[in-house]
């Protein structure tokens, strides 16, 4: 992760304490937090409704792939193509490599 030094110069004491409770959360437990504000508005949160965004951004990806992550929203149909296109081929380079370490003499 970044270094926050930067950040914590021009951070609030508020956002001071909330960056380190934040910090000290497990991934489920910070999710949870998103869910929670979910719960509260009555719908999915807009990045200017939740606070330290960047922190966020840090630790889960682009605020789509959060809220999928939350379960808050379902992943648009060309993440979850390349994301299923990407995991075939880590399965085919798998599935090379495990062949090539049972059979050294094909190689040669």
């Amino acid at each position: 992760m970044k270094d926050f030094d930067d950040f914590k110069l021009h951070l609030t004491d508020e956002e001071k304490i909330l960056l380190s409770k934040y910090q000290q959360m497990s991934d489920e437990e910070l999710l949870e937090v998103i869910r929670q504000k979910a719960e509260e508005l009555g719908r999915r949160p807009l990045k200017s409704e939740m606070e330290l965004t960047w922190y966020l951004k840090e630790r889960f990806g682009p605020w789509t792939r959060m809220l999928e992550r939350a379960g808050l929203k379902s992943a648009s149909k060309t993440h979850q193509r390349r994301r299923n296109t990407s995991r075939r081929k880590q399965w085919a380079t798998r599935a090379k490599s495990a062949e090539a370490k049972n059979n050294p003499e094909e190689g040669k």
